[in-house]
């Protein structure tokens, strides 16, 4: 025991001195270098809070200006939505020229041409079809549809958009006396955008084509399209029962599978749901012509 104590005097005379002295060295190390990082780094989390802070409130006044601003930048909205639909309208009108079609179409039911297209007991049907590099599905389809009318006292007028193919060939060897081609001389200029380019294509070929019709009705066609065998008839039927410049009726639009199929129609007619090739019209209001810029 006496020498336990003995050597534990020895011990703390020994390593004492030098525990101290480390210790002494330890906390110089410790506030030379971890005591400026930890002042440092408080400071930088201070000045983080007080930008978290900052950024509640703004948050805060944000939300509060939101909720009251809302309404009145949606009236503002609105009336900006109701100018863009004027300045549209009155360019609309501008372009296409309304008054002067409004004079013709007052003249144009003044003319005999008119009355005799609801007179006549047998008028001539003339039905357009432009067409551009589809003569297969034009005498297959197409123009296979027209044969088979109900109604039979109709004529046929295909416009080729400049064709350099064989559709003048296959017209002449479908042989129905009551189809003539006319070829373009060139491909009229469409707009760049496909779907603005499908949606006007084929107009200068059915313009041409109401200039050389010779009926008192006029109906239209697509070239990779067809018609129900009683089209013409009741529409014919019901435009002179109910003495209309025009009529029109259902499209069926068939989709590739598994999109299905759907119907084409509305009335009053509606954007989007009207389409041409489901109708006849007077002749006498031939004036009125498709655009490419529509």
């Amino acid at each position: 025991m006496a020498m336990s104590r003995k050597l534990e005097r020895l011990v703390d005379r020994a390593v004492g001195p030098r525990t101290e002295a480390l210790r002494g060295e330890l906390e110089r190390l410790v506030d030379g270098s971890v005591g400026p990082r930890t002042e440092a780094l408080r400071e930088e989390v201070e000045r983080l809070a007080a930008t978290v802070s900052q950024l509640g409130e703004s948050l805060s006044e944000l939300r509060s200006m939101t909720a009251e601003s809302h309404d009145a930048v949606s009236g503002e909205l609105d009336r900006l939505d109701a100018r863009i639909t004027e300045v549209r309208r009155i360019s609309s009108a501008s372009l296409d020229d309304i008054p002067l079609l409004r004079h013709q179409l007052l003249a144009a039911r003044r003319t005999e041409a008119y009355e005799e297209a609801l007179s006549d007991p047998e008028p001539l049907v003339t039905v357009r079809i432009p067409t551009y590099m589809r003569g297969k599905l034009l005498v297959e389809r197409a123009l296979p549809s027209i044969a088979r009318q109900t109604y039979q006292n109709f004529e046929v007028i295909v416009v080729g958009d400049g064709c350099a193919n064989d559709v003048a060939e296959r017209i002449e060897d479908f042989g129905d006396p009551r189809v003539r081609f006319v070829n373009l001389p060139y491909r009229y200029p469409y707009p760049e955008d496909r779907e603005h380019r499908w949606s006007v294509a084929g107009a200068p070929g059915v313009n041409v084509g109401t200039e050389l019709a010779r009926g008192s009705w006029l109906a239209m066609l697509g070239d990779d399209d067809e018609f129900e065998p009683h089209h013409l008839e009741c529409l014919l039927e019901h435009a002179r029962s109910t003495r209309s410049e025009m009529v029109y009726g259902d499209l069926l639009v068939r989709h590739r599978p598994p999109e299905a199929d759907e119907i084409l129609s509305r009335y009053p007619p509606e954007h989007g749901w009207f389409n041409f090739q489901g109708a006849i019209f007077m002749a006498a209001l031939r004036f009125y012509e498709f655009s490419t810029r529509s």
